[in-house]
């Protein structure tokens, strides 16, 4: 009689435990199986996320099938509200409810879902301390007194573990004052003192080659309580813009999607 009380009580402890396992992430893992989204970033990238796979878009009728869609806009990953898309001659534009015209007049991004996608501001600083970028261009064989054409920093909490981790901007793509040996590109995290490589782009220079980077935005796109970082790079005159999405994985970043 004991050993059955015993077999029941182990019985009904099991039960419970699978019951809160899938409270705690079996009803997660099918909300976020069931998400889809359609991310626009600029004139050069339509991406979308459903059934946890990502794909770029690029057939001009399934772009087009896009118009007069309500998103959710953003200019220079500031709110502006939700608005209707529309796309013609590779250019996207913006109309309200009312079918009036909206300016955008800055980095277009929007989307349209079936959830919210949290979309943070950031703030651009000055590096003060060069320790970490001067440790990055040493690695890469490349002089501490090279010229830069971009630089930059950007304290964010990418994981929301309520530490930031520092993101790190530094190009010399398209400087025109001098020849330098190499054209480099680097976008880098620093999290609990080490740095990890997010975008690096270094090769011999040819004039104008090469592609300068910069963070576009920080969104959580798929409901995992986490931020992915949304970054751009930009190529001389015409050469189209690289749009990446990057998810942080510990040890490293790994590209969901991209336009190339």
């Amino acid at each position: 009689m004991k050993d059955k009380k015993v077999m029941i009580v182990l019985m009904i402890s099991i039960f419970v435990f699978f019951i809160v396992m899938f409270l705690l992430f079996g009803v997660k893992n099918i909300k976020r199986g069931n998400t889809a989204a359609t991310i626009v970033v600029g004139e050069t990238s339509v991406f979308t996320y459903q059934n946890r796979q990502w794909n770029n878009i690029r057939n001009s009728s399934s772009v087009q099938s896009l118009n007069w869609k309500p998103f959710h806009i953003f200019v220079d990953n500031e709110e502006l509200g939700e608005y209707y898309l529309w796309h013609n001659d590779g250019k996207w534009y913006v109309f309200d409810q009312d079918n009036n015209a909206v300016l955008i007049d800055g980095n277009l991004l929007a989307y349209n879902s079936n959830f919210e996608i949290p979309v943070s501001s950031f703030a651009k600083e000055t590096v003060t301390d060069r320790k970490y970028v001067d440790s990055v261009l040493m690695e890469n064989n490349i002089s501490i007194s090279s010229e830069f054409t971009t630089i930059y920093q950007v304290p964010f909490d990418l994981d929301q573990d309520g530490v930031e981790e520092m993101f790190y901007v530094v190009s010399n793509a398209f400087i025109d004052e001098y020849e330098p040996e190499y054209i480099f590109s680097f976008v880098f995290m620093v999290k609990e003192e080490e740095v990890v490589m997010i975008y690096k782009d270094v090769n011999s220079n040819r004039s104008f080659n090469g592609c300068k980077p910069f963070i576009t935005s920080f969104l959580d796109v798929d409901q995992d309580d986490a931020y992915e970082l949304l970054l751009g790079c930009g190529r001389y005159s015409i050469g189209e813009q690289i749009d990446m999405l990057y998810d942080y994985e510990k040890p490293e970043f790994k590209i969901l999607i991209s336009n190339q």
